[in-house]
């Protein structure tokens, strides 16, 4: 258990800062930003990595499970770049920036890190145990109905009364 739990964090951990980086840097975005854009991109890593995380979205029936997931994921990233930004913001040098810029203002940080953090969770809750098949109505097995001999005469049946 402690062999799953662990590599199921790292996975977490690797597929939320990469979901993160690959938008920032896909965004070509390494200039400091704030406000309503930083919540924004915030939210799109918590749905695209609550999406990749976890159980793949193109296995069979895994597609509502991985909506579920993109849709907390929003929810908690939000939370979470809210929590960072309110209570924990203190400022990193930035080159090209005069005085220190505030990381929950530094895409490439805080990207990766709520990401990573939220990819982190949905993986400590995903268990790689295969499911059991249900078979369909073609492949059950077929009832099998008993066929009296013929040299064995028919039980004789009283006929029913007729009830007015």
């Amino acid at each position: 258990m402690g062999k799953r739990l662990g590599l199921g964090l790292l996975k977490g951990l690797v597929i939320g800062a990469a979901v993160g980086a690959g938008i920032t840097f896909g965004l070509h975005w390494p200039t400091p930003s704030g406000g309503l854009l930083s919540y924004l991109l915030a939210l799109g890593v918590g749905g695209t990595t609550g999406i990749f995380a976890g159980k793949a979205p193109w296995k069979e029936g895994a597609w509502v499970e991985a909506g579920l997931k993109g849709l907390v994921g929003v929810m908690v990233a939000g939370l979470l770049y809210w929590l960072g930004s309110s209570y924990a913001a203190f400022g990193l040098p930035w080159p090209g920036a005069e005085a220190a810029v505030p990381w929950t203002a530094l895409p490439p940080i805080y990207l990766p890190l709520v990401g990573g953090m939220y990819g982190a969770l949905v993986e400590l809750d995903h268990d790689e145990t295969p499911e059991k098949t249900t078979k369909t109505k073609a492949e059950a097995p077929k009832a099998r109905v008993a066929v009296a001999d013929a040299a064995e005469p028919a039980a004789e049946t009283r006929a029913a009364r007729k009830r007015i």
